[in-house]
C-alpha cells in the first residue's frame, strides 16, 4: 500500500509540473480512486434464517455479516472516439466481519467466544464507458463492465474458554464468479495532465466456493476436509469513491 501512495504522488509531482490550464484531455487516463464499500446481498446480510428450507440448505452460503468497509481502485481508460472508449479496472474491498451481529444471531454467549478474519473481494473488470462533456473542464463518465469478481472465505474461531480447551477452526478455499460493474461519476480537469473524480459504482457477482475444513481442538484432535462440497453467495458492493485521474 505504501509503495502505490508513493507512486501516485510521484506521478502527481510529474505532472503538476508540465501541467497546462486544463481545457484539453487526452485519449489515455489513468485513475487512482480510494473511499467506502458497502455489502450487499448475503455477502452483507446478517439475518438469521427463519426458514427450514433456508437453515438446511448447505448450497448457498446466506450470511456474509460483512461490514461496511475500505475501497480502491486503478483504472486505465481509452477514449476511441470523442466520448466513447475502452475501460480496464483493478479494484479490491476490505470488509470487516460482524462477530457481535454473529454471535447474536446464533446464540453465541459467554464464555464461548467466536471470531473470523476479515473478507476481501477483488474485482477485474473491462468494457466500455462514455465520457460527457459538461463543459471545458468537467466531465460526466459512465460505465458497464465485466469480468471477474473473487472473494476469499474468512476463517473463524470459536473457543469455549471454559477450562476445556475446546477449540474449532473452521476455514476454506477462496471463491470467483462473473461479475458485472455499472457505475457513473465527474471528473473536473484541474490541469491538461490531472483532474479530481468522484465516482459510485454498483458491483455484483455470485461468488462460487469449493470445499472446506474443519479443525477440532479439546479433549481429542480432529480434522475434517471436504475439498468438493460446492456453495455459492450472492455478492454486492456499493462503492463510493474520491480519486485522481492523470491525462497521459
Amino acid at each position: 500500500m505504501k509503495k502505490i501512495f508513493t507512486l501516485v504522488i510521484a506521478i502527481c509531482a510529474i505532472y503538476t509540473a508540465n501541467a497546462g490550464n486544463g481545457d484539453n484531455d487526452s485519449k489515455f487516463t489513468l485513475g487512482v480512486s480510494v473511499g467506502a464499500a458497502l455489502p450487499m446481498g448475503a455477502y452483507g446480510s446478517a439475518k438469521s434464517d427463519t426458514t427450514i428450507a433456508n437453515s438446511n440448505d448447505s448450497t448457498h452460503i446466506n450470511n456474509g455479516y460483512a461490514k461496511t468497509g475500505f475501497h480502491f481502485d486503478i483504472t486505465a481508460g481509452y477514449l476511441f472516439a470523442d466520448n466513447i472508449g475502452g475501460m480496464v479496472y483493478i479494484g479490491g474491498n476490505m470488509n470487516s466481519f460482524d462477530d457481535a451481529t454473529y454471535n447474536a444471531v446464533n446464540g453465541i454467549r459467554a464464555p464461548t467466544t467466536s471470531t473470523h478474519t476479515n473478507w476481501y473481494v477483488g474485482q477485474y473488470l473491462v468494457g466500455p464507458f462514455l465520457s460527457l462533456p459538461a463543459s471545458d473542464k468537467l466531465k460526466i463518465d459512465i460505465r458497464v463492465l465485466v469480468g471477474l469478481v473473487t472473494a476469499n472465505l474468512p476463517t473463524g474461531t470459536a473457543a469455549a474458554n471454559d477450562g476445556s480447551g475446546e477449540t474449532l477452526i473452521t476455514s476454506g478455499n477462496g471463491g470467483s464468479g462473473f461479475g458485472y460493474q455499472l457505475g457513473g461519476g465527474i471528473k473536473y480537469n484541474l490541469s491538461d495532465k490531472m483532474g479530481l473524480t468522484v465516482n459510485i459504482a454498483y458491483t455484483g457477482s455470485t461468488i462460487n466456493y469449493t470445499g472446506y475444513k474443519y479443525v477440532y481442538s479439546g479433549p481429542y484432535n480432529a480434522t475434517t476436509i471436504n475439498t468438493t462440497a460446492k456453495r455459492t453467495m450472492s455478492t454486492g458492493l456499493l462503492t463510493t469513491t474520491v480519486g485522481i485521474a492523470f491525462n497521459l
